[in-house]
Formats: structure tokens, sequence, C-alpha cells
């Protein structure tokens, strides 16, 4: 059996018909996965070597925000915890303001501003609703609001070495550390 890629040509559609992870273009047929090709009966199929990881509730996953709105966060997922893997198009993640910490919040972004990359506790996996509750849920990394380099943690704030600016966050107990 052979290995492809995605994107890579597998036969012309005067010899198969394109079948499971594999389409047709212009006459031709491609690879859209990762995978062995299988042909059988002049079906061309791709078996990927492995499928996209299952979201559950109570995986930890990590995050880039990408939207702010009103009392919700929008977070991108990219990894989950015990995978060595990411999470390609797994889609777009919710945090809501009473999910951030343990207490009130008045305003969700001093907790969580654009482009942070948060740790954070699946919910509700139908839903992809995050909670950050736990300590060692939140922020990991963050970038000032002004110059837009990497903060650095202080106690329970985050300073910009470059400019000084000084800025709050629900700080996860791993900020900073490059692992989780």
């Amino acid at each position: 059996m052979k290995l492809v890629l995605p994107g890579d040509k597998i036969g012309f559609v005067e010899e198969f018909v394109a079948g499971k992870g594999a389409f047709e273009e212009s006459g031709e047929i491609f690879a859209s996965v990762l995978g062995r090709v299988e042909i059988r009966d002049r079906v061309v199929n791709v078996e990927p070597f492995k499928s996209v990881p299952e979201i559950k509730k109570g995986d930890v996953v990590l995050g880039r925000v990408v939207d702010m709105r009103n009392s919700l966060a929008l977070i991108e997922l990219t990894r989950k915890k015990g995978v060595d893997r990411g999470l390609m198009h797994i889609g777009i993640a919710a945090l809501h303001v009473s999910n951030v910490q343990n207490g009130y919040l008045k305003e969700l972004d001093t907790a969580v501003r654009y482009m942070d990359i948060i740790k954070a506790r699946v919910i509700d996996a139908e839903n992809l609703k995050l909670s950050t509750k736990e300590s060692e849920m939140g922020v990991i990394k963050s970038i000032c609001s002004f110059c837009r380099n990497q903060m650095v943690r202080k106690g329970n704030e985050l300073v910009c070495p470059e400019c000084g600016n000084t800025e709050k966050r629900k700080l996860s107990t791993d900020y900073g550390k490059g692992d989780w």
C-alpha cells in the first residue's frame, strides 16, 4: 500500500472513482488525508493513520483567544492534553465570564484578552464550552496590549519588560513555563 499526503495525486477518473479520504478535481483524484491508499473495485480510498482527537467533557485543552464579545471569549482550540497532535479545524470554543473564576467577575477583559493562550477544561463537549475556574487553568501566555511584547509574570500581575505596562489576567499556575 502506498503512503500519501493530503494533496498527493492518486490517479485519474478514467481509472478510479474517488472514495473515502480522496477527492476528484479536473479529472484527477487526490488524497484529502494522510494515510494509505486502498483500491477495491475501482474505488480508491485513503485510510487515515490517525483521526482528529475527540473532545470530551473533562478534557484539558489549549487555545488562543480569537474574539471577545461582551461576556464571552471565543477560543480557537489548538491542543488536547495527552495528545501530541494539533486539533485542526475542530471549531471555536466559548469561555463565558461565569466560567472564568470562582466568584464574581465584572469585566471579562480583566481575565482574558485577544490573542492570549489559555489552558481550560471542557465542561460541555457538544457545545464546546470551557472553564478556567481551577487554579491550573487560565492564561499561560500573553502579549502586551500596547507594544505586543510577551508579558512576564510578577506575582499576580503581568508586566511588559519592554514598555513597563502592567495588566491583570486570570493566570494559570503554568504561566510562562512553556509546557503544560
